[in-house]
């Protein structure tokens, strides 16, 4: 029986991206077409020892501009800088896009996600005058107050992604508010930051949903699934706009083999049904009390559940990296770096 290997399967069918800040993984598990991380993958790099340069080099920037950004705390500034330095590095090594997530604690603020995203813009400028910017997307929570942003920024042309999506009714206002892609959590964000704890409503139908939708609608928006729990949902998936994968889940990938009439016979997309007639959805983006309402309902309550708690994870991430950022600067051993 013919075998094939499930990271080239996949790759035949979706674009696959890479979940890491983590030049050198990059390279080695490569190409990838975007790369993007979060709070979490900045705690998680800058904790290495071999990143203890970038991370002083940050901390000296963050010195010197400062004043520039006085309405943010030295702490918050510099882990944004941070996450600009990790970037620029890792998009050298990707044909696309690299991600950044404003801090979660804005979710529900929509002018401070604004702020936010211009701002990263501008560190970018300091950063390498020279970085092309388009290939900066933002990473926004999709609240309403995020979409409501995401709408201003399209405006202004900041690229945006919509995150922590869990239902049809986040990913019709993402579409509506023009981010270009969104992120479907198939599973709780949960899964992945409490050893055991288990997610028993996946949502793998919305992801073949919202991609139905957005064909149907003419809307650019693509759809970058995250997650996933195992190798057959990853499977299950082919045939998405794209995957956003771990590193070490890419390796498990690219190390297995199975029969190929049993991988090409798993994926939804390929078993979804040819819509004859365009599903009616309603229109969220200048409809704040219809959407609160049915989001809420969504998914049994579920949807509303799951966002709020990830966007809480995410808040503790962003707290846990600035106070890392805050013990380094009075580690009697620091010594600033000359930029």
């Amino acid at each position: 029986m013919a075998t094939i290997n499930l990271l080239e399967y996949l790759r035949s069918r979706t674009q696959v991206d890479i979940d890491t800040y983590d030049a050198e993984a990059s390279k080695e598990i490569g190409p990838f077409q975007d790369a993007t991380g979060n709070q979490f993958e900045i705690q998680a790099e800058i904790a290495k020892p071999n990143r203890r340069t970038v991370l002083e080099r940050s901390l000296a920037l963050t010195t010197t501009i400062h004043s520039q950004f006085a309405t943010i705390t030295f702490e918050e500034l510099a882990v944004e800088v941070v996450g600009i330095q990790l970037a620029l590095e890792v998009i050298q090594t990707v044909h696309g896009n690299v991600h950044v997530m404003v801090n979660p604690s804005y979710s529900y603020n929509t002018e401070a996600i604004v702020a936010n995203a211009q701002r990263f813009h501008h560190l970018c400028q300091i950063i390498d005058p020279y970085f092309d910017t388009s290939r900066l997307v933002t990473k926004v929570p999709a609240t309403w107050e995020g979409m409501q942003a995401a709408r201003q920024l399209k405006r202004s042309g900041i690229k945006t992604l919509a995150t922590t999506v869990f239902s049809m009714e986040q990913a019709i206002l993402a579409g509506e508010a023009g981010c270009i892609s969104v992120s479907p959590f198939v599973h709780e964000l949960k899964t992945e930051t409490y050893k055991g704890y288990e997610d028993s409503n996946p949502i793998l139908g919305v992801c073949v949903q919202a991609q139905q939708f957005y064909r149907q609608k003419s809307l650019p928006t693509r759809l970058k699934a995250c997650v996933t729990l195992n190798l057959d949902e990853l499977i299950m998936l082919a045939g998405i706009d794209a995957l956003t994968i771990a590193p070490k889940v890419l390796k498990v990938l690219a190390a297995t083999e199975r029969p190929q009439e049993e991988v090409e016979g798993m994926s939804l997309f390929a078993k979804a049904p040819k819509a004859t007639e365009a599903v009616e959805y309603p229109s969220y983006i200048d409809s704040e009390s219809q959407y609160r309402v049915h989001f809420a309902a969504s998914e049994g309550g579920k949807a509303q559940f799951k966002t709020a708690q990830a966007i809480s994870l995410f808040c503790d991430a962003q707290t846990a990296v600035e106070m890392y950022v805050k013990a380094q600067l009075e580690d009697s051993s620091y010594i600033p770096i000359n930029l």
